[in-house]
């Protein structure tokens, strides 16, 4: 039984991640985000009872990569759009990441990876810096929440899929920005998976090259 796990969207960067880090991948449900009366709901709900009675394992990579549309500036986003975009998301994190807090054992380790744009290039991505600062807040919690069971969580971003190049001035101190999933990303995943990271937890790291400057 493997001691790891990923937990993402049925997507080709989560597959890599759990083959990477030599985890099973749990796939989260399609469900349709275009219902604006919240009739996706109930799919995820079942989802979310089914996943919750899998084994405990050690070490959870919770990354949900939806496909990334076109940047459009908030006062387009209509009440459909921020449905699909923004609460779809929220609630897909918000299942995946109880099914975390329920499937980690005593001890063990979870890290979500959220996609965020840096503040410099984040114009046109209202819902996805919404999401992503919401997700932040959520780790936060359950970094407390869970410490009494020695369970760290911890929280990266990457503006790898949301960033056009080239960038605006002042370019960002590293030039591996904006970096990728492949190699960033994971190299910061199994550094804060590793015992070498035991004393951080509800830690946010934006694996940005300092494009943040935070």
């Amino acid at each position: 039984m493997t001691t790891r796990l990923v937990i993402g969207l049925d997507e080709a960067n989560a597959r890599a991640l759990a083959t990477a880090i030599g985890g099973d991948l749990l796939v989260q449900s399609v469900v349709d985000g275009s219902s604006a009366d919240w009739r996706w709901a109930e799919t995820l709900e079942a989802w979310r009872d089914l996943a919750n009675d899998g084994p405990n394992v050690e070490q959870i990579v919770v990354a949900l990569f939806p496909e990334v549309g076109e940047p459009a500036a908030l006062e387009t986003i209509g009440f459909a759009g921020w449905i699909e975009h923004c609460e779809v998301a929220l609630a897909r994190w918000i299942a995946a990441l109880g099914v975390a807090q329920r499937r980690c054992a005593d001890g063990g380790s979870i890290t979500a990876i959220v996609d965020r744009a840096a503040p410099l290039d984040c114009a046109g991505r209202s819902t996805e810096t919404a999401v992503s600062d919401a997700v932040e807040a959520l780790v936060r919690s359950l970094g407390r929440s869970e410490g009494s069971r020695g369970v760290r969580v911890n929280l990266v971003t990457t503006p790898a899929r949301l960033t056009p190049l080239p960038v605006v001035d002042p370019q960002p101190p590293l030039a591996s920005f904006p970096g990728s999933i492949e190699d960033q990303i994971l190299a910061t995943c199994r550094m804060l998976l590793s015992d070498d990271a035991s004393a951080l937890t509800s830690t946010v790291i934006h694996v940005d090259g300092g494009r943040s400057w935070r």
